[in-house]
């Protein structure tokens, strides 16, 4: 394991490390980032900064190195400086130096720049953020779009079976109205409950007659009457003479010696 590995492990379980004679790494919040190299958003996590300071001193990460190596402390001691001035001389002669899995350095007219490494961080705040890649996103809006045009079509076609249900019943609610008689059969009182709905009930007017033309109608009916009862009498009594036989007299002789 290299003096970067150490320096990293010790950055992650402390938030900040102070390397002797170099400077102090510590990490910050950063905020979701675009990556055009990747071409992806990059979540909010743990970004590693940097503060150059050449008279730095601690002894933290010297012990951490010669335990976890199991090595005395002057011996990480001179392992940790022999590192540093390595990146000290790199850096003064390409004005740049690359630590791996921990950043860049960069050596300009208005001093020192750090472009330190994004961690993926444990944090709660970032829990469930992941990175997006534009290729995920236009698959996404394929897929999006695939489903909406299906959505569209189940659509369509429950329009389409609603609208064929509903042309039988149009058919049936039309013949009840306009042809009962195709469903339902004739009806035998439907001429007289017609008749009987329609035909306008007339009030009879008596007639009145004044009393000349009452006493004239009387004394027809009673010359009728008469007429009437005579010849009834007279039809009677020729039934009569008929029917009843006549009755036989000797006829008398006349004497001879009547003068």
């Amino acid at each position: 394991m290299n003096i970067s590995a150490y320096i990293l492990e010790y950055l992650k379980r402390h938030g900040s490390v102070t390397v002797a004679g170099f400077g102090v790494f510590y990490l910050e919040n950063s905020k979701a980032k675009l990556d055009p190299e990747n071409g992806s958003i990059l979540p909010p996590s743990s970004q590693i900064a940097f503060k150059v300071d050449y008279l730095a001193e601690s002894d933290d990460l010297i012990s951490n190195i010669a335990s976890q190596k199991g090595i005395a402390f002057e011996a990480a001691k001179n392992e940790l400086q022999i590192q540093t001035d390595f990146w000290k001389k790199k850096l003064q002669a390409d004005h740049t130096l690359e630590i791996q899995n921990i950043g860049r350095i960069d050596q300009g007219d208005n001093g020192l720049a750090f472009f330190g490494k994004r961690l993926a961080s444990d944090h709660p705040d970032f829990y469930g953020l992941e990175e997006i890649r534009f290729s995920d996103i236009s698959d996404g809006e394929k897929l999006i779009e695939a489903s909406t045009k299906e959505k569209d079509y189940k659509f369509s076609k429950s329009i389409l079976w609603i609208f064929l249900a509903a042309i039988p019943v149009a058919g049936l609610i039309y013949l009840g109205i306009a042809q009962k008689e195709l469903l339902f059969g004739n009806q035998s009182f439907d001429s007289l409950s017609a008749q009987t709905k329609t035909k306008r009930i007339e009030k009879t007017v008596p007639v009145q007659l004044d009393s000349a033309q009452i006493k004239i109608a009387d004394s027809l009916k009673r010359a009728a009457f008469k007429a009437d009862s005579l010849k009834t009498d007279s039809l009677k009594k020729d039934s009569i003479r008929k029917h009843t036989p006549r009755k036989w007299y000797p006829k008398k002789r006349k004497s001879k010696w009547q003068k």
